[in-house]
């Protein structure tokens, strides 16, 4: 599989993506043409880039401005339980000390109390995703025992999947992980609308 961004363009992202603003340049080639840029995979790219940073203020303006962001820390998402949080929360959210309630461990069945940070470095960025071994656009690359509900309970989205097949050769790639922004269209414009994580589960 093909990956779809590099490392440099991540690289790149993560600098402009170091102050507090957009910039309003368009890209250009060599012969300073204007690029046609795939406005979906770069809102895919910036999430990415915003995420890998911490930048929760700019993710803020690429949450769904009505829907916000559902956090899922496996790939089966529980629209009742599932967190969700609004652009202004996230805004300030590394600032929340507060638990919330992210869902249950797979195999415990324990009660994942957990401030965002924490939650973030497990079930968030506990690899890096701006780098991943496999890439696509709307297409599953990790699957385990968990059910996959993504396209049921986003059935007009699309999303990008960033995937590890494995890491310690001596579980067989029972190790893998993946990470998935899902993104919904919203006055002709996407907005990330879920992060979901996912990983072998039993």
């Amino acid at each position: 599989m093909k990956k779809i961004i590099s490392l440099a363009a991540i690289t790149i992202l993560a600098i402009g993506l170091s102050g507090c603003g957009e910039t309003n340049n368009k890209p250009t080639d060599e012969n300073n043409q204007t690029v046609q840029v795939d406005e979906l995979r770069d809102t895919s790219i910036k999430a990415l880039g915003s995420l890998k940073n911490k930048n929760f203020g700019y993710l803020s303006t690429l949450a769904h401005p009505e829907k916000g962001i559902r956090f899922t820390p496996y790939s089966y998402i529980d629209t009742e339980k599932d967190v969700v949080l609004k652009a202004d929360e996230i805004k300030n959210i590394m600032a929340d000390s507060r638990s919330f309630l992210w869902g249950s461990y797979d195999g415990s069945g324990e009660p994942m109390n957990l401030p965002f940070g924490e939650y973030f470095d497990k079930f968030v960025w506990d690899h890096d995703f701006s780098d991943p071994q496999m890439s696509a656009k709307n297409e599953f690359l990790g699957g385990g025992n968990s059910t996959n509900n993504l396209k049921e309970v986003y059935p007009d989205a699309q999303y990008y999947e960033y995937h590890f097949s494995g890491f310690d050769p001596q579980y067989e790639g029972m190790d893998w992980v993946s990470l998935r922004l899902v993104f919904e269209e919203y006055n002709d414009k996407w907005y990330l609308v879920g992060i979901v994580h996912d990983q072998w589960t039993i």
